[in-house]
């Protein structure tokens, strides 16, 4: 029902040509049109939250062990006569809700029922109830696991009556980051539980040695001017010789930045993602604009001041990630170890000086210190069996909508050309037009170009 709304262009019209171009904006547009999109008032949706009796290891058959999993259930806009229900994946933080504007406009355009399920080891969806987060303890924190809850669950709610959800129901999931590539995958292994499925920003491809994401981050900030990006290099550089060579100037920086368990490499990596987050997550031309013709001082407090909107000093500190001990708002110590376990995407400086932002400090070697100090020995992803299982940029499914802001620089860890028959890659071109931005609400953007590549 959802993907006859998308056609995928003619292949002579697949090209960067601002015929092209306008091509895809009427097509895309002529979509929002048609959907009819309105925004939804989150706070008058009756939400429904309950929990699943999940099992904590589905591919032992000896292993009956189960935990409490929370789901939420939106039925405001469910017309039963239709069967239409979304499964929206929440990923690697505590899930409070179905909040996400766009799934719940589309419900309400197309009267569907949401569903939206916790993700393992996240919020209060813990294997091991309050237990401690031990190694031991996380391994069954995997993509493959969370692929399985979620196939699990949805035939629960199929089999449950008071869901008024029957098997001929039609399902579509949807996600955005790494809900977005578990939207893909889903897809990919399931292909029989779904009608369809949409991922923004689905981080489909792991990525050991990221340098392309820093890569992104320059042509992001060069749309506002070179001068931008050479004013982050120009503060990274600095913040890196004071570190190593003011004691007393790199007490100040720690106590500016309330980072005072960090290490020296620590707090590289943590001020580099400052940048990157706030580029990230569409704040680039406010970012380029608070540096602009500033001294360094009045850069780095305009930054000290900002930082909280986007990032935690101690994520990034092995003291912090090393701790076991649980609480439902923690999210840092299980999203590193799935990238020191499985996906890598590991953000190291380019080896060309001239498209590289961050210290060269920040590398192979320090991630996988990391990695060893928060986990122990041999916690070190092997993407290629991983990509060998699920396909990465090879990917080959039907009726799967994946799309890209042109700012975010995940996007080289997703698929961004429509190579088969039954994937449509498209890229939204706006300002600001970064990590997840068309998942948000489409009717808060300002007419991008939407085309496929």
């Amino acid at each position: 029902f959802f993907f006859l709304m998308i056609r995928r262009p003619p292949r002579s019209t697949q090209s960067r040509s601002s015929a092209a171009s306008d091509v895809y904006k009427r097509q895309a547009f002529n979509i929002l049109n048609f959907l009819g999109l309105k925004p939804v008032n989150v706070s008058s949706l009756h939400q429904k939250e309950d929990y699943y009796d999940q099992l904590i290891n589905h591919f032992d058959p000896q292993d009956i062990r189960k935990f409490r999993q929370r789901y939420y259930v939106v039925d405001d806009f469910y017309n039963p006569k239709l069967q239409r229900v979304f499964l929206y994946i929440c990923g690697e933080g505590e899930c409070t809700g179905i909040r996400n504007q766009f799934t719940l406009q589309l419900a309400q355009r197309l009267e569907a029922k949401v569903v939206a399920l916790e993700h393992r080891y996240y919020g209060v969806s813990q294997p091991f109830g309050e237990a401690n987060l031990s190694l031991e303890n996380l391994r069954y924190l995997t993509a493959e696991q969370a692929l399985e809850d979620l196939a699990s669950f949805l035939q629960f709610v199929k089999t449950t009556k008071e869901f008024n959800v029957n098997e001929k129901s039609r399902w579509i999931t949807i996600g955005g980051s790494y809900p977005g590539a578990l939207s893909a995958w889903f897809r990919y292994k399931y292909p029989h539980l779904t009608v369809g499925a949409l991922g923004s920003s689905a981080v489909v491809n792991p990525i050991v040695d990221f340098t392309a994401f820093d890569e992104q981050i320059k042509l992001s900030a060069r749309k506002s001017g070179q001068w931008c990006f050479d004013a982050i290099k120009e503060l990274n550089s600095r913040v890196e010789s004071t570190l190593f060579n003011d004691s007393k100037g790199a007490k100040a920086l720690r106590e500016q930045f309330g980072a005072h368990g960090l290490t020296n490499t620590e707090f590289l990596w943590f001020f580099s993602d400052i940048f990157v987050e706030l580029i990230q997550y569409g704040a680039r031309r406010e970012l380029c604009n608070a540096l602009k013709d500033q001294s360094h001082d009045v850069r780095l407090e305009w930054l000290s001041k900002n930082y909280q909107r986007v990032i935690r000093p101690q994520d990034y500190g092995t003291y912090f990630l090393a701790n076991e001990t649980y609480d439902h708002e923690r999210n840092g110590r299980q999203w590193m170890y799935q990238q020191c376990s499985q996906f890598g995407w590991m953000q190291t400086a380019p080896i060309d000086d001239r498209t590289s932002m961050r210290s060269k400090l920040v590398n192979l070697d320090f991630y996988r210190r990391v990695c060893k100090l928060a986990y122990g020995e041999g916690i070190w992803p092997n993407i290629e069996e991983f990509n060998y299982q699920f396909g990465a940029t090879r990917l080959e499914v039907t009726k799967l909508i994946l799309t890209n802001g042109d700012e975010d620089p995940w996007k080289w860890a997703g698929v961004r050309s429509s190579r088969s028959k039954g994937i449509y890659a498209y890229e939204i071109v706006c300002d600001d037009c970064a990590h997840c931005v068309d998942s948000v609400s489409y009717t808060h953007l300002t007419l991008p170009t939407i085309y496929s590549v």
